[in-house]
C-alpha cells in the first residue's frame, strides 16, 4: 500500500472518529504502517487535537414587504403604505387656499419622488371619490392634472397614483380648496331665476308722410 493512499486513509479515520477516541499506528509484517482505534501489542498511540470548529451562520430571515398592507390610504394618510413614492403631495394650490373657478377647472400641481413610473397613473380624489381622468407616467418628477367642473364650496382633493388596471398604489396627504365659483342665481346672470331687469327697449320713431310729388 502506497503513503499516499495510506495518509489519506488516516486522515479518513482521523475525520470519522470522534475527537475523544485514540487512534494507534503500527507496521505490520508486510511492512505496512496500519491506523486503527483499536490497540496492538507494537502499536504507537497518536495524540489527536481537537479539530478547528465554526459557528454555523444564521439564516437571513424572509423580507416581508410593507406592499402587503390591505386597504387604500385614508384622506390624510400621506404616503400610502405601498411606500412605492417617498413623495406624492400636491404643491399647489395650497392647503385650505380659495380658488377663483368660474368654469369649475382647478389645475393641480403634483410632485413626486421617485418620478411616476410608466404603467402608473395620476388621478385626483375629490371628496373620496376618485375621478376618471388620468395623467400616465413617463418619468416626470412633476405634473400639471386639471381637475374639472367642480362645485362652489370647499372640497378635499388627494392626489392618487394607480397601475393601468386601477388597483391604487399611493396616495398624497388631502389638501383642502375653497372653489369661488360665480352662481347660477347671481343676479345678472343670462337665465337665472334672479336675473336683474333689463332697460325698456326705446319707443320706435313715429311714422312722418311722405311729401307730396310734384308735377313736373
Amino acid at each position: 500500500m502506497s503513503r499516499t493512499l495510506l495518509t489519506a486513509l488516516c486522515s479518513a479515520l482521523l475525520c470519522a472518529s470522534p475527537v475523544w477516541a485514540d487512534v494507534y499506528t503500527w507496521t505490520d509484517a508486510n511492512g505496512n504502517t496500519v491506523y486503527s482505534d483499536k490497540p496492538n501489542p507494537n502499536a504507537k498511540r497518536i495524540e489527536v487535537s481537537a479539530p478547528n470548529s465554526m459557528e454555523a451562520p444564521k439564516p437571513i430571515p424572509a423580507y416581508e414587504s410593507s406592499s402587503s398592507s390591505a386597504g387604500s390610504s385614508s384622506s390624510n394618510s400621506g404616503s400610502a403604505a405601498s411606500g412605492s413614492y417617498r413623495r406624492l403631495e400636491i404643491t399647489s394650490p395650497a392647503n385650505d387656499t380659495p380658488v377663483r373657478a368660474n368654469d369649475g377647472n382647478v389645475t393641480l400641481v403634483v410632485a413626486f419622488d421617485p418620478p411616476l413610473r410608466a404603467g402608473h397613473l395620476l388621478r385626483a380624489r375629490i371628496d373620496g371619490n376618485l375621478g376618471e381622468q388620468a395623467l400616465p407616467g413617463a418619468g416626470q418628477a412633476q405634473a400639471n392634472l386639471t381637475v374639472t367642473n367642480l362645485d362652489r364650496g370647499s372640497h378635499l382633493v388627494e392626489a392618487v397614483v394607480t397601475n393601468s388596471e386601477g388597483k391604487e398604489i399611493s396616495a398624497s396627504t388631502g389638501i383642502t380648496l375653497h372653489v369661488q365659483r360665480t352662481s347660477l342665481n347671481q343676479p345678472g346672470r343670462i337665465g337665472g331665476a334672479n336675473q336683474a331687469p333689463t332697460a325698456p327697449a326705446a319707443p320706435a320713431a313715429p311714422n312722418v308722410p311722405r311729401p307730396p310729388a310734384t308735377g313736373g
